[in-house]
């Protein structure tokens, strides 16, 4: 299905389906879509079990800069299920304190489109944190094919300027980061960006954990973040997107950071706003990947209602300025541009090899 150009195109796309950790199945298909009708054979995919590598090779050898983003979004998986209710447990860091009474749609566990096969509401919050939520149905499934929920929100709608949906966090870092390739390979341009759609990230980072640990990562490559992130002072919805200097439990990689800062300062002059801050409000994937000793950054879109509803009164859709996601979109593009001339760890290290390979027999001597 080939889509408009830009993000919120396809946002759209990938949102015609729910997502849950370990249950992307759906939304995969839709992205794997896209990229068929949109990029074709300019790009190439490799499936893992922890999610998609999605590579374009303008430049050819080389290390390529790798964007990474992931394909759920906190939900419930069912466990037990009656004509009555569900009980369920909470995948995903949705705020506890807002949930009871909260209206959920259910749906099978590769689900076709947005109807859902049974409506409830979320009962009492358990006692203990990670305990077993209740589920009373109002409109109860017809089958027993039921297999997890999402709050009843909307999938996408857009608003004086403002993009609202249950999964902004982080179906809109896919849309940005491929519609970033779209663009670079549509120029054919001599760059090598690498796109990751990761999995059941909102449960500790698995897909990507278990994409590091298969080894079909390169540590050539560079790695950023592309997430929704939740709004702090210094990254406020409407300024642009935020360059992040690190999360919670780390601080990003500083090169890495010099090749962003200075994509941003192209963009400013064409009158593009970026930010630039670290952003605690909780841990991205960039941690992971720096923990096993590749080069990490990461760009963060503002969000507002981070996880449907921390910071508000009630359960509610996440929120973005739809100028801040054009902006990442442009902000990356312009990365990869840059990418290839600056000493990040990939060619500082072929430049290294070069050298101890011309020099290294005078060690003997």
């Amino acid at each position: 299905m080939k889509t408009k150009p830009g993000a919120l195109p396809l946002f759209r796309h990938l949102t015609s389906v729910p997502t849950a950790p370990f249950r992307e199945t759906a939304v995969s298909r839709k992205a794997l879509e896209w990229i068929r009708a949109n990029i074709g054979a300019r790009a190439k995919v490799r499936r893992l079990r922890g999610g998609f590598i999605v590579s374009y090779r303008g430049a050819g050898e080389g290390p390529a800069l790798c964007l990474a983003a992931h394909l759920d979004h906190p939900a419930f998986d069912l466990l037990k299920v009656t004509r009555a209710g569900a009980s369920a447990r909470l995948r995903g860091g949705l705020p506890p304190h807002l949930l009871a009474g909260a209206a959920v749609e259910a749906f099978a566990k590769v689900p076709k489109d947005n109807r859902p096969l049974a409506r409830g509401v979320i009962g009492p919050r358990p006692k203990k944190d990670g305990g077993v939520w209740t589920i009373t149905w109002t409109e109860p499934p017809k089958s027993a094919k039921v297999d997890f929920a999402v709050l009843s929100l909307p999938a996408c709608e857009v608003s004086d300027g403002w993009l609202m949906s249950r999964s902004v966090d982080d179906l809109l870092g896919c849309a940005i980061s491929l519609e970033a390739m779209r663009r670079v390979s549509k120029r054919r341009a001599k760059v090598n960006l690498t796109v990751l759609l990761n999995r059941a990230e909102e449960v500790g980072f698995v897909g990507a954990l278990d994409m590091i640990r298969s080894g079909k990562l390169s540590a050539l490559d560079s790695y950023l973040s592309i997430e929704s992130s939740r709004e702090l002072p210094g990254s406020t919805p409407g300024s642009g997107p935020t360059i992040r200097l690190g999360d919670k439990a780390a601080a990003f990689d500083p090169n890495l950071t010099a090749l962003l800062d200075d994509a941003a300062e192209v963009l400013r002059k064409r009158g593009t706003k970026v930010q630039r801050l670290r952003l605690t409000g909780g841990t991205c994937e960039a941690t992971a990947y720096l923990a096993f000793g590749f080069e990490a950054g990461g760009v963060a879109v503002p969000l507002v209602n981070y996880h449907n509803g921390w910071g508000a009164d009630a359960v509610a859709p996440e929120k973005v300025r739809l100028s801040d996601v054009e902006g990442a979109v442009r902000l990356l593009v312009e990365a990869s541009k840059l990418f290839p001339g600056k000493p990040l760890r990939g060619a500082l290290r072929t430049r290294l090899e070069k050298r101890h390979d011309g020099e290294r027999r005078a060690l003997s001597i």
